[in-house]
């Protein structure tokens, strides 16, 4: 008769790999032994038994069993064929429909069951056997994880052994890097891509993507602190993983493993939530990019979202902005059809600059003008007389608490009423103070504009340092604000 083998090992670990060699080994000596002949041999190497996901030969051999290459299929034992009962009995099935019968052989290659029933109890058995595996290694990981070990695999680090990492010096310069770019501005693609245009390689030696560069920045290893019991398995025969609460984390202060500032992390952190929330909560006419000079600088005069940069190839490489709502919807989401080429808009934004440095005093009164527009003209000197009027009403309602006159309960809501109004005019007092603070760095604005302007190149960074925003109008006028 002719059949097939079937063999699985669920680690590509070399002592598993070996494993697999002495499965090859044993069908091949079974073939010798009955006379049948060997027609092919499935092997998964690497791949859980839990379930179908990835079993790429066992699919395989399921899809050529209905091709009539072979009488049977021979496996060593049922937990080399599913440790999913679900998925056994689904192999099982699809084979018999299929006119082929399932041997399940044991050392002394005898057939351990012919009816459904059987095997099925046999399936629960090793499917069961897979689950208390699963629940002694997660308790083994979580004992690991209160002692503090190490992760297996960790850019900037080599591993010595379960508890101890030691600084990898080439790749924790990287690291520094990585987060030095990224809070200068620089977004995790751009990052990647210049790693990669570098000919820097990652831990496994692969191109470098986003998600590895934001998994770097959320790290909090490279500040010195070292968290386990984040997540645990939820279900074994799926592998999801279910998080865990913060106050349950194992956090290990580690301070030689230390590569950036605090204050550099946090400021990454920050900008991740930004840029997280900016893309989940706007649509694409908002979202953060640095990949040309003006990305997410310039916005529509009409309807206020970014223009988007768009590539052209014909006799040279230039770029042209548009709106993204009107070059999605047309005119009927929104009428501004300016097109503005990179490189005439850069002339204008120079053009700006150079004024700013031969007229200071007018640049200022541009600053007053644009606070002014932004604050309603409201006079700042209003504010300080409601906030005076405010604070002698919170000392009229603590002295009416004393005497009696009023409750605590009403005490409380008066104050909460009270400390809201002091915020708001404090918050827009804080405006004000920051506006002065800008005209009185007027010198230091335009020093920052002259050291830029000697440029001979620019990059979306070089502009987010001096410009705020480029409003481009559907008359084609154009208006600069500045940092």
């Amino acid at each position: 008769m002719r059949f097939a083998a079937y063999c699985r090992v669920s680690t590509d670990h070399e002592e598993q790999l070996s494993s697999l060699e002495n499965q090859r080994e044993f069908f091949e000596e079974y073939a010798q032994k009955t006379g049948d002949k060997l027609i092919e041999l499935y092997a998964d190497e690497g791949i859980s038994g839990k379930s179908l996901k990835k079993r790429d030969s066992f699919l395989k051999m399921l899809d050529d069993s209905g091709k009539g290459g072979f009488d049977y299929v021979a496996v060593k034992d049922i937990s080399r064929f599913a440790r999913n009962t679900g998925d056994f009995l689904y192999g099982i099935r699809t084979l018999r429909q299929n006119g082929v019968d399932v041997k399940f052989l044991s050392n002394n290659q005898t057939v351990l069951g012919e009816s459904e029933f059987v095997l099925t109890v046999f399936a629960a058995l090793a499917q069961q056997e897979s689950e208390n595996l699963s629940k002694r290694v997660i308790f083994g990981k979580k004992q690991n994880a209160k002692k503090g070990r190490v992760p297996n695999n960790i850019y900037g680090y080599d591993k010595q052994d379960t508890y101890t990492l030691t600084v990898n010096e080439k790749e924790s310069s990287i690291v520094k890097l990585i987060f030095k770019w990224y809070t200068e501005g620089y977004g995790t693609r751009h990052i990647a891509m210049k790693l990669n245009e570098m000919g820097i390689p990652t831990k496994k030696n692969a191109k470098w993507i986003s998600k590895t560069i934001r998994r770097i920045l959320q790290n909090s290893i490279y500040i010195g602190k070292l968290i386990n019991n984040k997540s645990v398995t939820k279900d074994f025969l799926s592998g999801t993983r279910e998080n865990i609460p913060p106050e349950e984390w194992y956090i290990h202060d580690r301070p030689e493993y230390r590569l950036v500032s605090d204050d550099e992390f946090y400021i990454a952190q920050e900008r991740l939530i930004q840029r997280r929330e900016q893309y989940k909560n706007e649509n694409p006419g908002n979202r953060y990019s640095n990949r040309h000079i003006f990305s997410n600088l310039i916005k529509c005069g009409e309807c206020g979202k970014s223009f988007n940069a768009k590539v052209y190839h014909w006799k040279n490489t230039y770029v042209r902005y548009r709106c993204c709502i009107h070059n999605n919807g047309g005119n009927i989401m929104c009428k501004n059809s300016v097109t503005i080429d990179e490189q005439k808009l850069l002339e204008e934004v120079k053009k700006y600059l150079f004024n700013i440095i031969e007229d200071k005093n007018s640049f200022a009164e541009k600053l007053k003008e644009e606070y002014k527009q932004k604050n309603c003209n409201i006079d700042v000197s209003q504010f300080e007389k409601v906030k005076q009027n405010l604070m002698k009403r919170k000392d009229k309602f603590k002295e009416m608490y004393v005497s009696g006159v009023i409750s605590m309960a009403e005490l409380k809501k008066e104050m909460s009423d009270i400390e809201e109004g002091l915020s708001n005019i404090n918050a827009e007092l804080n405006k004000f103070g920051d506006m002065q603070k800008r005209l009185e760095s007027i010198d230091d604005i335009a020093e920052n504009v002259e050291q830029l302007l000697l440029k001979s190149e620019y990059t979306n960074n070089d502009m987010r340092r001096i410009i705020d925003k480029i409003i481009i109008y559907p008359d084609k006028s154009v208006e600069i604000f500045m940092k």
